[in-house]
């Protein structure tokens, strides 16, 4: 209908046009009209300029229309009214484009909030990235665990670890790897699983990152809580017998003694001593293993953490106190810098006060192998990176940690000192973990520090 009505008003004009020319070619042939020629001219250029002017202004329509398709502004609009009807038609229905188009695209961007909303509230990270790098999309999980506030390129996270670059470009479809990251002097490991698809002939990879930091550990110490278990039922049902059995033959030889003493019988002594020291030597070895299998079990037995608000300056003055002296008698300086007086974390005082002991007395044995000017400090500092989070680092400058040692010091029964007895690393670790934290330590020569990371009651 609107070609139609173009078509009719463009042939009109050319008829009219045909016309005009022919009656001017007549007036110049058979007449001497030039006035009347010179007026048809006159007329002939005009329905000239208004024929290019009706194409043109369709044309000029038809561009700016297609300008606006091209570049997604569907908000222009055609007046309809005061137009002719061929025009108006042309119009509307250039409107009625629009619109259509307009919906189209408000739809678009509904799924495409409604989809972004989605990978925002998913808890792992999700990254997706083209051929060249250019990151498509990237969800804050992703941000927060490589500390990045923006991510435009993949080659940007070169600052962040050069081996989660390179895994993250040569992770194939459906491949899983695993990447350890050390971000905020934190070690993660992250899980990446990758996908990759076509979208309108582009090469899309989307990777989904997961720390599974805490998931292993968390693994690991039920792992050796269930082989504890396992021994420390075995070796008590093994080792009581024989206690319970050492003291009965001990009382029964006592007793035989006595009788013989008293009947006249001479017993020879020396075999006598070897008999009594041999049932002592087995009774107090069995005790000794049952008390150490009993602390072996408190591993397992941990009480649940009863977190409350707890006033950080208050717990670390009152560790000061407990351990001042014990310090100076190994003439170990112990220095404390605490946080503003309101800080609070949530958390078990006593149990946290134990971690803390335990931290700072074995950063005092370790320094009694440094000669000159031995040193604990304890420095208590909200992280500049995690607001909601404090820092408590013990430190001390004794002779380091070897790092073949370093992977090893929070297994359970593992310890490097004569008498210890390898539970206290554990311990607190597994306490700090009751507690939603994590405990970290890092080592140099001549440089030791365990780092707690705690949250806030009061962020």
């Amino acid at each position: 209908m609107v070609y139609s009505g173009f078509r009719v008003r463009l042939l009109l004009r050319l008829l009219l046009l045909v016309a005009v020319v022919l009656l001017l070619m007549l007036v110049l042939y058979r007449t001497d009209w030039y006035m009347t020629a010179l007026v048809l001219f006159l007329l002939v250029l005009f329905q000239l300029y208004d024929l290019i002017h009706f194409v043109e202004r369709t044309n000029r329509d038809i561009s700016s229309f297609l300008q606006s398709i091209r570049h997604s502004d569907f908000t222009q609009r055609f007046a309809t009214e005061g137009t002719h009807y061929s025009y108006r038609e042309l119009y509307q229905s250039f409107n009625d484009i629009s619109e259509a188009f307009q919906r189209v695209k408000t739809e678009r961007q509904a799924h495409y909030h409604y989809l972004q909303a989605i990978v925002e509230q998913v808890g792992v990270g999700i990254l997706s990235f083209d051929e060249e790098g250019e990151v498509q999309l990237v969800n804050h999980v992703t941000k927060e665990l490589l500390h990045v506030p923006h991510l435009r390129h993949i080659s940007s996270l070169e600052r962040v670890s050069p081996e989660l670059v390179q895994a993250l470009y040569t992770i194939g479809h459906e491949e899983k790897k695993l990447v350890t990251l050390h971000r905020n002097e934190q070690q993660l490991l992250l899980n990446l699983n990758a996908t990759e698809l076509l979208s309108q002939g582009q090469q899309l990879k989307i990777v989904t990152l997961q720390n599974i930091q805490s998931e292993l550990e968390e693994q690991e110490l039920q792992t050796w809580q269930k082989v504890i278990r396992v021994l420390t039922h075995e070796i008590m049902n093994s080792v009581t017998p024989v206690v319970s059995l050492a003291s009965t033959v001990n009382n029964l030889l006592e007793q035989e003694v006595m009788a013989k003493h008293a009947a006249g019988e001479s017993i020879d002594g020396e075999v006598l001593e070897d008999m009594k020291a041999g049932l002592t030597t087995i009774e107090k070895r069995s005790a000794g293993m049952l008390h150490f299998v009993k602390n072996y079990r408190r591993l397992m037995r941990l009480p649940v953490s009863e977190l409350r608000p707890v006033r950080v300056v208050e717990l670390l003055r009152n560790v000061h106190t407990l351990l001042l002296r014990q310090a100076e008698q190994q003439q170990v300086s112990l220095k404390m810098y605490l946080p503003d007086e309101k800080t609070e974390v949530l958390a078990d005082a006593e149990q946290l006060e134990q971690v803390l002991i335990n931290l700072i007395k074995n950063g005092v044995e370790a320094c009694q192998k440094k000669h000159e000017e031995p040193c604990v400090e304890v420095v208590a500092f909200i992280s500049e990176t995690e607001r909601d989070k404090l820092r408590i680092d013990v430190t001390d400058n004794g002779p380091g940690i070897p790092n073949d040692v370093l992977d090893k010091i929070f297994i359970p029964f593992y310890t490097t000192k004569k008498q210890g007895s390898g539970i206290g690393l554990s311990l607190s670790k597994q306490i700090v973990r009751q507690h939603g934290g994590s405990i970290r330590v890092h080592s140099r020569p001549g440089e030791t520090t365990f780092s707690l990371s705690l949250k806030r009651s009061n962020a």
